[in-house]
Parts: C-alpha cells; structure tokens; sequence
C-alpha cells in the first residue's frame, strides 16, 4: 500500500480575478519540506493557509493531509496553526497556556509535562516555564510561545501565517532559526508572508500569489527560471497618476498593483521583466506626459532565491 503525501494539494481555487480564468493551485509536500507562500496584501495567502488547516473551505479542489481532508479529527491532530494575530491568555503563565492546550488535544497526562517542555525548548523559552504571558514584552516572545502551543502536539504539518510580522531584525532571525530547527526535526512546515526575506534560505518550495491566483508554485530549484526576473517595485509620480495606473494595468508584465493611501501618487506592482525592460517601461511613461519622482525596488520580496 502506497503511502499518501504529508500534505496534498489538487487542483484548489482560492478566488476568481475578475475577467480571468481562475487559476488552480496544485502541490505536495513531503516531510521536512518548506514552503514560502509570498505575495502582496490581500493576494490570499491567509486564504489558502486557513484551507489547509480545515477553517475556511475550498468550494472546488481537493488537500490532504496524510490522506486525510482538512478539519477532520484525523488531520486536526496531525496540524499545528498559527494565526497572523495568535490569540494569548495574558492570565496564564506559559506552562498554563502550555498545559490548556495539550488538554484540549486530549494528551495523556504522564505525556504534557514532557510535551509542555519540548515545545518550549524548540522555540527557545526554556526559561519562561512560570512566566506570566502579561509578563512577555517582545512580540518575537510572544510570537515563539505561540509556535510553542502549536507544536505541543507534536504535529507532523506546521502552519504559520505572517509569522515575522511586527519583528525587529534580532527577534525575525531569531524566529527564522528556530523555524530552521523545527524543519529539521522532520516537520513539514508551510509559511506565509508578504516577502520571503530571511525566510528565503528555509524554502524547499515556493508559491507566489497575486489577486488569489498563483503566479508560480512548485520547487524553488524549478522555479528558479520562472522567477528570475520577478521583482516587487515601488514608483512615486508628480503628477497624472490615473494615466500611469491605466498603462500599468495594460501591461501584461505589471501584476497586483496597489496604490497608497493616503499617499495617492505611490505605485506598488509586481514586475516580471528584466531591469532593462522596466526602465523601457519608465521611459514609457515618460513619453506619455506622467513625471516620475523615484523608484526602487524591494529586494527583501523573495530574498536570495530568485538569484542564481
């Protein structure tokens, strides 16, 4: 009998883009895997994240994990989540907050102690065993202890959304070394975020999203070709801004473009060209009477990974 993939995604639709073909989503993750799911805001990263885990159904597609569908008591057991903003009891000390959980997971007792001290070591809060969470300042602490009562079950699949959110660069890599540790206790582990940043040296995969579609997914080494010339780019204008928003919309190399509010005259759009092709389209812009004040580009989108 064949054994079935820690986490199987077939033919999954997110949403429908408005005048395009919706695009199916279709991976598999084996353990000690990593994906990066990356894109802009609202691109439906935390969409596709709460399908794995069983809280928001997919009306078309099929996942699985470990042969099981999401949700079910099977894969709720085998599952670890963290939400964008984890929910901490501040009354609780952490091995309370620990301990509710393994509970409600309905852990043997003569395990918890010892499931409640491993959680802990993996994230690096040894020390925060009779903690008051109200106690716990930083928000990678913080962040850590919500990893922690995720992995207190010891799930094969963790799910973290957003998870270096509201981090300085100490507690981001900090974060992102323990996650590095968790990997390679033979976890498999999907990640959210809107750049990969110093995330990027954890993937095995890569899923991009633009407007809930994937603009690429699959191995990064395969993927590699594919995203080379994908590049997040900010642009300030003068003047004529609905000009420049109508010809980026037009072309076919311009994705998910955002304006900031209230800072009406800045652009955000994924570009998927060379850097020559992006000042060819500047230039064009240019010509077409819109002033551009600056650019530049984000290179903390996919980190290290679209590089050679």
């Amino acid at each position: 009998m064949q054994i079935p993939p820690l986490l199987q995604v077939e033919r999954l639709v997110l949403g429908r883009d408005s005048g395009k073909q919706a695009q199916e989503l279709s991976f598999v993750l084996n353990p000690g895997e990593v994906m990066g799911v990356v894109g802009p805001p609202d691109s439906g990263k935390s969409a596709l994240l709460r399908a794995l885990v069983g809280i928001q159904r997919s009306e078309t597609g099929q996942i699985r994990i470990c042969g099981f569908p999401p949700g079910s008591l099977q894969a709720r057991a085998l599952v670890g989540y963290v939400p964008s903003v984890p929910a901490l009891y501040e009354e609780f000390t952490c091995v309370e907050y620990l301990g509710f959980f393994a509970e409600a997971f309905g852990l043997e007792n003569h395990y918890r102690p010892y499931l409640i001290r491993e959680s802990l070591r993996l994230v690096r809060l040894e020390d925060c065993l009779r903690t008051a969470i109200a106690d716990l300042r930083s928000h990678g602490v913080r962040r850590r202890l919500a990893l922690a009562r995720a992995l207190v079950h010891d799930p094969h699949l963790l799910v973290v959304d957003d998870g270096l959110a509201r981090l300085d660069r100490v507690e981001a890599r900090q974060m992102v070394e323990v996650l590095g540790e968790i990997r390679n206790t033979g976890k498999t582990l999907v990640l959210s975020g809107p750049s990969l940043g110093e995330m990027a040296g954890l993937c095995s995969h890569l899923c991009i999203l633009v407007g809930h579609q994937p603009l690429a997914c699959g191995e990064v080494r395969a993927l590699r070709p594919r995203i080379s010339n994908l590049r997040m780019m900010q642009v300030q204008f003068l003047d004529r801004v609905p000009e420049a928003v109508r010809r980026l919309e037009g072309d076919r190399r311009v994705f998910h473009l955002l304006q900031n509010m209230p800072n009406y005259n800045l652009l955000r759009f994924l570009f998927d060209g060379t850097a020559d092709e992006f000042d060819e389209l500047l230039e064009s812009l240019r010509r077409a009477g819109v002033s551009i004040v600056s650019y530049a580009e984000d290179p903390s989108f996919l980190g290290l990974m679209a590089g050679p």
